[in-house]
C-alpha cells in the first residue's frame, strides 16, 4: 500500500518567480529523501495486542500511534508488492488476509483464508505468501483473493492445547510464533505453554514445548531446528540485516477479559544459533507486539513530490 504525501505548486499563473520557488521546493525534497540516513535509529510497523498500529523505535522503545485502532486483532506484518499485509486473528472477520495502510493504520480486509481460528501467522519468501496455523502446518497463501492452499505439516510441534483456554488445574494456555524471511528463507519461533494467572506476575508451571528457532525451506515447507531460543517470542523481524524480535513480557491477568496483561521488550535474535539478548523495553501501553515490518523510505516518484511507505 503507497502512502503519497503530495505537494505541488503551479507556476502557470504565478510567473518565473513561482516556478522557480517550486524548482526549490521539490529539489530540496529530493535532497532530504535521498541523503543515507546512516545514523537514523531502526523503526517498525507493528500491531500489538491491544489493537493498535504504529510504528516503534528500536532504540528508544517509543510507540506512536496511527489511526485510531484496527477492528480486528492482527498477527505479523509483511511487505508485499508495495503491500503492507497481515492476518487477523479474532472478530468478525478471523481467518482473513488483509491489507493495512501505513499512512492511516485502516484496515482492508482482502480475502478469506480459509483457515478460520487456527491461523497463526503470515510471511513472504521468494516473493510468494505463506501461513501458518495452530498446528504448526505451512500454507500457499493467494495474494489477491486470500485463499490459503495446504503445502504440509513443517515438523514444527504443533500446539497441544486450545490457546486462550483454561485447564481443569486452573493455568491458562498461551503460545507464541515469530515468523519472517532472510536469505530466500522462512525463520520461525515457537513455544506453547501455560500460566498460573493467580499468581503475580504470572508464573508458567507448565511448559509445553520448548521455544525453537527452525529455518523452513519455502521450496518444501520443512523446517529444520536451528537452535533453543527465548521463551514468549510474539514476533520476530528483520531490520537493515539485523534480526530483531519482541518477547512479550506477562506481568499480571484480568479475570474480567479473561487475558493476560503484558509489555513487550525488544532482543537481538541470532539466527545462527537462536541467541538472544535483551535491548529495550518498549512502551507498557501497547501491551504486546504481534507482528513488525520495517518501516522503509523508497525516494521520489517523478512529477509531484510523492513518499511511498514502503516496496518489497
Amino acid at each position: 500500500m503507497k502512502s503519497k504525501i503530495l505537494r505541488s505548486i503551479s507556476g502557470e499563473d504565478l510567473g518565473s518567480f513561482a516556478r522557480v520557488t517550486q524548482l526549490s521546493v521539490i529539489v530540496s525534497l529530493v535532497f532530504i529523501f535521498l541523503t543515507p540516513a546512516a545514523s537514523a535509529a531502526p523503526r517498525v510497523y507493528v500491531v500489538t495486542g491491544t489493537q493498535q498500529f504504529g510504528i516503534v523505535d528500536l532504540s528508544t522503545g517509543q510507540f506512536t500511534a496511527i489511526g485510531n485502532g484496527t477492528p480486528d486483532a492482527l498477527s505479523n506484518l509483511v511487505w508485499f508488492k508495495g503491500n503492507l499485509l497481515t492476518v487477523t486473528v479474532s472478530g468478525a472477520n478471523i481467518g482473513s488476509l488483509a491489507r493495512i495502510n501505513p499512512a492511516t493504520g485502516v484496515e482492508t480486509i482482502i480475502g478469506q483464508t480459509g483457515l478460520g481460528f487456527n491461523i497463526f501467522d503470515l510471511g513472504e519468501a521468494r516473493g510468494k505468501l505463506f501461513a501458518t496455523d495452530l498446528s504448526n502446518n505451512i500454507y500457499s497463501v493467494d495474494p489477491e483473493r486470500g485463499v490459503a492452499t495446504p503445502i504440509r505439516a513443517t515438523g514444527i510441534p504443533p500446539d497441544p492445547t486450545i490457546p486462550l483456554t483454561f485447564n481443569n488445574d486452573g493455568t491458562f494456555n498461551l503460545c507464541d510464533e515469530g515468523l519472517y524471511s532472510a536469505g530466500g528463507k522462512l525463520y520461525a519461533t515457537f513455544d506453547s505453554f501455560a500460566i498460573d494467572p493467580n499468581q503475580l506476575p504470572p508464573t508458567r508451571p507448565h511448559e509445553n514445548v520448548p521455544p525453537v528457532l527452525y529455518q523452513i525451506d519455502p521450496s518444501t515447507g520443512e523446517a529444520t531446528p536451528v537452535g533453543n531460543t527465548d521463551w514468549q517470542l510474539t514476533a520476530i523481524v528483520d531490520v537493515q540485516g539485523k534480526f530483531y524480535g519482541f518477547r512479550g513480557v506477562i506481568d499480571g491477568f484480568d479475570f474480567g477479559f479473561n487475558f493476560p496483561i503484558g509489555h513487550a521488550e525488544v532482543v537481538g535474535l541470532n539466527l545462527s544459533n537462536g541467541k538472544t539478548n535483551k535491548l529495550i523495553d518498549v512502551d507498557p501501553s501497547i501491551g504486546v507486539i504481534l507482528g513488525a515490518a520495517p518501516v522503509r523510505r523508497v525516494g521520489l516518484a517523478m512529477g509531484p513530490v510523492s513518499w511511498e511507505a514502503g516496496s518489497k
